[in-house]
């Protein structure tokens, strides 16, 4: 998926959320008795009101629910510098580190763009995965928000899943309408033309797909973002963990 189809379907989500609110806000305060002009300008007003909050605040509804914290500078020196050389190798912004203390091994990217990325990395998989399998993970991550990818996921997580988390089948009913199923794939091979080293990441993938333990806080709204999603994600990517090996391997 090119990153510009991300945006523009991301954006299509927002603005239906944008008309589905009007139009509630419009209905509940015309039964209150609001006249009619004055309930679509008012429900308009609070329909943009709600939108800019979940835009601003996305990334955020998913770093708290996952508990995340910020990682302070020096705490985690191997993987802080290796971060930052893959960004200064490779072109990426330095996106904003957080670390889960969890001993299940996963990694997301969460954020809207290069800019305003947030890698979240739990203790698990910095305990588990060598320097060159760490580096395709993040670096498949990093790509993530550079594809835009991430933002899509996070869209997705905050205006489909979350409020509608107890109706499963509509949640993968938009899912299979806004994603395409070869998109983690292609992103796994725009982040081993970087590292050069498909082996590295095929490796990690595989370790964290046999170790298959999720983390205790895995909200199920936003398990899809995570690098080796859990069998009972909310949203189904179209290629399992095992079938991303097999694909690296072949390279």
């Amino acid at each position: 998926m090119e990153p510009h189809q991300a945006v523009r379907r991301s954006l299509s989500l927002f603005l239906l959320w944008f008309l589905t609110n009007s139009i509630l806000f419009t209905v509940l305060l015309a039964l209150i008795d609001f006249a009619i002009l004055y309930a679509v300008l008012l429900a308009v007003f609070l329909s943009i009101i709600t939108i800019v909050s979940a835009y601003r605040r996305m990334e955020l509804r998913i770093i708290v629910k996952i508990n995340a914290e910020a990682i302070d500078k020096g705490s985690y020196p191997k993987f802080e510098n290796l971060v930052k050389g893959l960004c200064v190798a490779h072109g990426f912004r330095n996106p904003n580190l957080f670390v889960i203390a969890d001993s299940a091994p996963n990694m997301m990217m969460v954020g809207k763009n290069s800019s305003q990325g947030n890698l979240v990395v739990t203790t698990g998989l910095l305990e588990r995965v060598n320097r060159v399998e760490l580096e395709g993970l993040i670096t498949h991550e990093l790509s993530r928000i550079r594809n835009r990818l991430a933002l899509l996921d996070c869209t997705v997580a905050v205006l489909v899943a979350k409020p509608f988390v107890f109706l499963p089948g509509f949640v993968n009913w938009v899912a299979t309408k806004v994603f395409v199923s070869w998109a983690v794939a292609e992103t796994d091979l725009q982040a081993v033309s970087l590292t050069r080293y498909p082996t590295a990441l095929a490796s990690a993938l595989s370790s964290l797909d046999i170790d298959g333990r999720e983390p205790r806080v895995n909200p199920k709204f936003c398990r899809h973002l995570w690098i080796n999603p859990p069998a009972n994600a909310l949203i189904k990517s179209g290629f399992s963990t095992n079938d991303r090996v097999a694909a690296l391997s072949e390279l």
